[in-house]
C-alpha cells in the first residue's frame, strides 16, 4: 500500500489482534476506542482527510489549557511570555516525564522503566505493568520547561504494541493530551528518551515521552519503525542485526519534511508521499514520482526537490530559498557525486559498513505540490 497514511490504514492497523485491558481501577474518564481510529484527523487546520501527515512531533494540542492558572497558547507558552508570533513551523511540544514521577494514588511507583512499550513499575513487591497502572499521574514538561500534570486513563494493545490514553490535570479540568475523535482519546505511544526543540532524539534513559498515532513519533512506530525492535540486513552472506532506533529517528525527520535538521517543518497535513526502506519494512509501490530525499537521523540528504514549493503560505521564502539559506550542502545539486540513486549509501550494498548516525536509511518520492 502506497506510503499515503491515510484514517483509513491506521483503523486497518488497530482493527485487527485488538485487546482491551480492563485494569483494577475505577472506569476511564477518557477511553480509548480503537474502532474509531479512521475518523482521527492531524492537529493542524489543513487536514484533508486523505493523509494523517502530521506537522508536529507529537501531535499535542496545547491552545487553552489553563495549567497553574496559565492559560497556553498554542506555542506553549503563557501571554506574559509572548513577545512576538512564534512561526507556525517551530511548535512548544511536551519533551519529556521522569519516570521517578509515576505515582498511583499516594504511592510512588519505584523502578518504572519501558518494556518495548509498556510502561511498568513496582509498587511495594509488586509488579504493575500496562493496564495496572490506570489512574497513574505523572509530572510532564514541555520544551520550554513548563509542568504539566499527567494520568494515565486508558491502556489498550494491538498487535504487542501498548497504546496510552493520556489525561492533562488542568485547572479547569481534564483534557486529553493528544484530542478527540468522538469520545474516544486518541491514542499514544510512550517511548523512552525524548526530541528537543531542534527534533533531535534525546536518548536518556531516566525519561520518555507520548507519542501521539496522528503525529510523527506514534506513526512512524505504527508504520515499523519501532524504536524498541531490531532487524536484520544482510548484504550477500554478511547479516548485522539493526536497531530501529535510527530508522524511528529517520522517519520522524521525514514525516515533518525536516529538511535541515532543526525542527523546522515544510510539509502540510494531507500531502502524500512515498515512503520506503532497505530493511522491507516499508517497499515502494512506485507512483512514478521522482526521488524527493533520502533521510539520515540529522534530516535530509540529497534533496531533488521539495516537498512543497511553500508548504507554509506565511513565509516570505519558499521552501527551496530556505533551504538555501539555512543548509545548502544538503541539496543534490550541491552534492551530485555522492546523490546518485544506484550509487549512494542508502543502498544495502554501499552502506551495509557504514554507521548508521552517517547513513541515509529513508528514502520518499513525491511530486512537488504547489
Amino acid at each position: 500500500m502506497m506510503r499515503l497514511h491515510t484514517s483509513l490504514s491506521l483503523c486497518f492497523c488497530f482493527g485487527l489482534g485488538f485487546t482491551w485491558l480492563g485494569g483494577c481501577g475505577s472506569d476511564p474518564h477518557l477511553p480509548l476506542d480503537l474502532s474509531q481510529l479512521g475518523q482521527v484527523a492531524p492537529n493542524d487546520t489543513e487536514a484533508n482527510g486523505i493523509n494523517l501527515q502530521g506537522i508536529n512531533l507529537q501531535g499535542i494540542n496545547l491552545q487553552g489549557i489553563n495549567l497553574q492558572g496559565t492559560t497556553l497558547a498554542s506555542d506553549g507558552t503563557s501571554a506574559s511570555q509572548q513577545t512576538s508570533p512564534t512561526p507556525a513551523r517551530v511548535k512548544v511540544d511536551l519533551a519529556y516525564i521522569a519516570f521517578d514521577s509515576l505515582q498511583l494514588g499516594t504511592a510512588t511507583v519505584t523502578g518504572a522503566q519501558l518494556n518495548n512499550s509498556v510502561l511498568e513499575g513496582m509498587s511495594g513487591r509488586t509488579l504493575l505493568s500496562g493496564s495496572d497502572l490506570i489512574g497513574a499521574e505523572m509530572t510532564g514538561y514541555l520544551l520550554n520547561r513548563m509542568s504539566l500534570r499527567l494520568r494515565i486513563e486508558d491502556v489498550a494493545v494491538q498487535n504487542g504494541v501498548t497504546v496510552y490514553s493520556i489525561g492533562v490535570l488542568s485547572d479547569t479540568g481534564l483534557v486529553p493530551l493528544c484530542g478527540q475523535v468522538g469520545t474516544s482519546a486518541v491514542p499514544a505511544i510512550a517511548v523512552r528518551g525524548y526530541w528537543d526543540r531542534s527534533g533531535s532524539y534525546v536518548d536518556d534513559k531516566t525519561v520518555f515521552t507520548f507519542g501521539c498515532l496522528n503525529a510523527a513519533i506514534g506513526k512512524c512506530a505504527i508504520w515499523g519503525y519501532q524504536p524498541w525492535s531490531t532487524v536484520q540486513e544482510c548484504r550477500n552472506s554478511s547479516c548485522r542485526m539493526r536497531d530501529l532506533k535510527a530508522w524511528h529517528t529517520a522517519c520522524t525527520r521525514m514525516v515533518r519534511a525536516d529538511y535541515c535538521g532543526d525542527g523546522v517543518s515544510h510539509t502540510r497535513s494531507g500531502t502524500r508521499i512515498n515512503l520506503y526502506d532497505q530493511l522491507g519494512l516499508q517497499a515502494s509501490d512506485n507512483p512514478g514520482w521522482e526521488i524527493e530525499a533520502e533521510w539520515r537521523m540529522d534530516g535530509a540528504s540529497c534533496i531533488n526537490h521539495t516537498r512543497w514549493v511553500k508548504s507554509d503560505l506565511s513565509w516570505n521564502e519558499t521552501d527551496l530559498e530556505y533551504i538555501q539559506r539555512a543548509c545548502p550542502s544538503r541539496l543534490r545539486s550541491n552534492s551530485e557525486h555522492k546523490c546518485e540513486p544506484d550509487k549512494s549509501t542508502y543502498n544495502t550494498q554501499f552502506g551495509f559498513n557504514k554507521d548508521t548516525e552517517e547513513r541515509p536509511l529513508l528514502r520518499n518520492e513525491s511530486p512537488q505540490y504547489q
